[in-house]
């Protein structure tokens, strides 16, 4: 994966716009004879492509490295939040509208538009933590029970839990954000650990000029509601947004209650033509009760939670350079009723600058640096498992180059350092060749990897200070086709050998975790999207899965399909997800059955600044389990209102 930034200025005096586009590419081989051929065949093939000295001043528009230009390559997805000022619908491939699909956060959203990416859950809203939590995601089969193998990055900082290593899903609403790039392949030349095998980025919205204010309210079924209100605004060099809101459900079976209240802040300022500086910060509290798999109820099972985050930006823009440094800290505390206590932190500094050397070469450099882990206890046992922390820390670079009208060579390289494992090298590259107008093909290969968490060297189960990081290799082809404005298709094929997982070995009481975990993972994913006309649009994805070691709850198949249209005042979405059979339990004795949910939702304006929704969900139906002993809930509705000034 290989992350571009073009910037350019609309007019003179205005902050430029930023363009990303995330490119795929895979890893390379552990041993350090391999590492060395292939950053030897990288700089071949970027030194043999270079321009002749006396021509790097000269005019090379027609081959500098432009967004708009380039071929698209799907690893990494972009899901559109919210409709663009100017109203114009977005025809790129593989910006997708998430709000029309009725999803109530950010990672349901992503499951039900990306096909290689799956999310456990438990009931009509919250996913909980601990022993029965949900809300783990994986991305082509690779994730992790608890979450610790693709990483989600808010506003730019890394989002864990310093002591068990996992995101808190129930704190990503999708309500504030403006766009969701999932990047699927390790994301770990740029991350590092925990993106492993891909990266969820969420990027928060910024008000327009002027002064706006958002009001969000709905109630469903299970008296499930959702309630959002913001207001922000931008008045010469200046912004601020502020955004508080509150969700709760009563829950579809007995004990399954669910309340989450969060609030964010941001304020920001030009600096002059080339500097912006800004702060965003945002606290949520949630509380969440555990009714049991139906075999085993549970009676006054909860988890209580709060968390919070900050992040300090300077961004600077220049003719020939941009870039960032941004300070963040994340922080938490944990009260479960099994006892378990527990308080955490992450904080760091990250920079980015990227360099544009002529129209056909970028590249990016920049390091990073934080310290995570915390403190626990089990009040019901008097177990102290005491306080720890760890630092890590690393420098990255990458380049992109345009080496004529249809090459373009991508290759990037992180020095990783870690306080418990020293020094580690990741690699990555790939090339992509322009077939023809609007047509593609991309290969590519990266190296991705975990560290053990704080949990797993010095906690529970049964700690092992001596674990070794998880590695993957990752090798992909994708081919992509835009032959018109209104088709876009895609077709990719992926290798993964996974090393030195972590698994847990034995019977309880005699537990032992070990890098005694491997598997192989094996797929093909495809995408479409075609839009017949302005009012009507269609798309989908088929992704297919075969591992040698298949994690429990992940589908080895799985299809998303969905239907978008508008009329003169109303809008209508009809989307749908196919999942297939998988493991019901980490021993592979038992299997939960497949299942297909359709939704549906209608919005209407009944005035100006004023909309009505409705949605439905699982209009079929159906019953099905998506963790064992949890029934999902039947046809459920939800209604509400939206309002702006």
């Amino acid at each position: 994966m290989f992350h571009a930034r073009t910037h350019w200025f609309k007019r003179r005096g205005e902050w430029p716009e930023q363009s990303r586009r995330l490119c795929s590419v895979a890893p390379l081989y552990n041993s350090c004879y391999a590492e060395h051929v292939m950053t030897g065949l990288i700089l071949f093939f970027y030194l043999s492509a270079l321009p002749p000295a006396d021509s790097i001043g000269a005019d090379k528009s027609a081959n500098a490295i432009n967004p708009v230009d380039l071929p698209i390559v799907y690893t990494s997805v972009d899901v559109v939040v919210k409709q663009p000022a100017d109203g114009i619908e977005p025809v790129e491939a593989g910006r997708l509208q998430m709000d029309s699909t009725g999803a109530r956060t950010v990672l349901d959203a992503v499951e039900k538009l990306v096909p290689g990416a799956f999310l456990t859950r438990r009931g009509v809203m919250g996913y909980g933590i601990s022993t029965n939590g949900t809300g783990g995601i994986t991305v082509r089969g690779v994730g992790g029970q608890p979450n610790t193998g693709v990483l989600i990055v808010v506003d730019g900082r890394p989002d864990f839990q310093g002591l068990m290593g996992h995101p808190l899903p129930d704190f990503y609403d999708f309500s504030d954000a403006a766009k969701v790039r999932v990047t699927q392949g390790p994301a770990s030349v740029l991350y590092g650990s925990n993106a492993m095998g891909g990266a969820v980025e969420i990027e928060p919205s910024r008000p327009a000029p002027g002064y706006h204010t958002s009001l969000r309210t709905g109630l469903g079924s299970y008296w499930t509601t959702q309630n959002k209100l913001t207001h922000g605004g931008a008045y010469k060099s200046w912004f601020y947004q502020l955004a508080g809101g509150v969700s709760a459900t009563s829950g579809d079976r007995p004990s399954s209650r669910f309340r989450d209240q969060d609030a964010s802040l941001a304020v920001g300022r030009n600096l002059g033509s080339h500097w912006k500086a800004s702060l965003q910060g945002r606290f949520g509290f949630f509380h969440i009760e555990d009714p049991g798999p139906t075999y085993a109820p549970l009676n006054n099972s909860y988890a209580r939670v709060g968390r919070g985050g900050y992040g300090v930006h300077l961004d600077n823009n220049y003719a020939g350079m941009a870039g960032s440094i941004r300070p963040f800290g994340n922080f938490g505390r944990h009260y479960i009723t099994d006892g378990f206590r527990s308080t955490d932190s992450t904080n760091g500094v990250r920079g980015v600058e990227t360099f544009f050397l002529s129209p056909r070469l970028q590249v990016d450099a920049g390091g990073d640096f934080q310290r995570y882990g915390g403190q626990a206890r089990n009040a019901t046992s008097l177990l102290n498992y005491g306080e720890h922390h760890l630092h890590e820390g690393a420098g990255f670079a990458r380049l992109k180059y345009a080496a004529g009208a249809r090459w373009i060579l991508q290759g990037g390289y992180r020095q990783h350092g870690h306080s418990l494992y020293g020094s580690m090298q990741v690699p990555e590259a790939s090339a992509t060749f322009r077939i023809a107008e609007g047509y593609a093909l991309t290969a590519g290969l990266a190296r991705g990897f975990r560290n053990p968490t704080i949990r797993e060297l010095f906690l529970f189960p049964a700690p092992n200070p001596k674990l070794q990081p998880e590695s993957m290799l990752n090798y992909q082809a994708t081919l992509s086709a835009h032959p018109s404005r209104s088709l876009a298709l895609t077709a990719t094929g992926f290798y993964a050998d996974l090393k030195d997982q972590i698994a847990t070995t034995g019977r309880y009481p005699n537990l032992q975790l070990l890098n005694s975990g491997a598997a192989l993972n094996r797929g093909f994913e495809s995408t479409a999207r075609w839009s017949p006309s302005r009012r009507v649009q269609l798309h989908g994805g088929y992704a297919y899965l075969r591992s040698t070691n298949l994690l429990p709850f992940v589908p080895a198949q799985k299809f998303n399909s969905a239907l978008d249209y508008s009329l003169r005042r109303a809008t209508f979405s009809l989307s749908s997800m196919t999942v297939g059979k998988r493991f019901a339990n980490t021993a592979k004795t038992a299997r939960l059955g497949g299942y297909t949910t359709i939704s549906a939702r209608v919005s209407m304006p009944v005035r100006e600044g004023w909309t009505v929704f409705c949605g439905v969900d699982n209009l079929l139906d159906k019953r099905y389990e998506v963790l064992a002993g949890y029934p999902m809930p039947g046809v459920n509705a939800t209604a509400g209102l939206m309002i702006h000034f």
